[in-house]
């Protein structure tokens, strides 16, 4: 019976030693925790609990009792940094972009087109058609202009006897010259039509060139 209560006190005895070394060890570790170095103003090194709130912002490590580094903490960045990330970011993103429009432009050259010279056919008939409408709305300008110098000659007819040019008269000669207006605008359009398309077949056709490997 003794040795038995004997036996009781050892285990309740090594349980409370068990459960004091955990504690320790978790206070221990908590205090090396704790421990966070940084440097001052000067560029010193400190040591403390915590970092003072004027030096938060450059960064901390901590260590162990034993002075064995823990973990550490680098410094914030400042609002020049952060801001140079952000624009570095974008122009990442606008790069990918890109790259990913200028693939997407190539699978559609080389799937539209199986040689340079079906390119070349491709923006010479279109170079004509565009060519024609320009000189077919040219000639028809030039019977406009040639209607209107009669109206205009009429309407002085009138004038030179004394009298007010009809209204009629004076609305067609107001409708041609809107006509020869728009038909100029419209020739002006197709001009500039006709250069951006040479513009665009010079660049795609440099383009299916360098895809294809071929020499200049």
């Amino acid at each position: 019976m003794i040795a038995t209560t004997k036996k009781l006190l050892l285990s309740r005895n090594s349980a409370r030693n068990a459960l004091l070394l955990v504690v320790l060890c978790s206070v221990g570790t908590a205090a090396q925790a704790k421990i966070k170095c940084w440097k001052n103003n000067e560029g010193v090194r400190e040591c403390g609990n915590s970092v003072p709130p004027e030096f938060a912002q450059q960064g901390h490590e901590k260590i162990s009792a034993g002075g064995v580094k823990l973990d550490s903490k680098g410094r914030a960045k400042s609002l020049e940094e952060l801001e140079a990330e952000r624009a570095a970011a974008k122009e990442l993103a606008a790069a990918e972009k890109r790259e990913h429009e200028q693939a997407a432009k190539d699978r559609v050259l080389l799937d539209t087109f199986s040689s340079d010279d079906d390119m070349i056919l491709a923006r010479d008939g279109q170079i004509t058609h565009l060519e024609s409408q320009i000189k077919l709305t040219e000639s028809h300008t030039d019977k406009l202009n040639h209607s209107l110098e009669l109206l205009i000659q009429e309407a002085a007819d009138h004038e030179r006897r004394g009298n007010e040019p009809p209204e009629k008269l004076l609305g067609d000669i107001k409708s041609l010259r809107q006509q020869i207006s728009d038909n100029q605008v419209f020739v002006e359009t197709k001009n500039k039509e006709r250069g951006e398309l040479i513009n665009k077949f010079d660049a795609d056709i440099a383009r299916f060139r360098e895809l294809k490997g071929y020499r200049n």
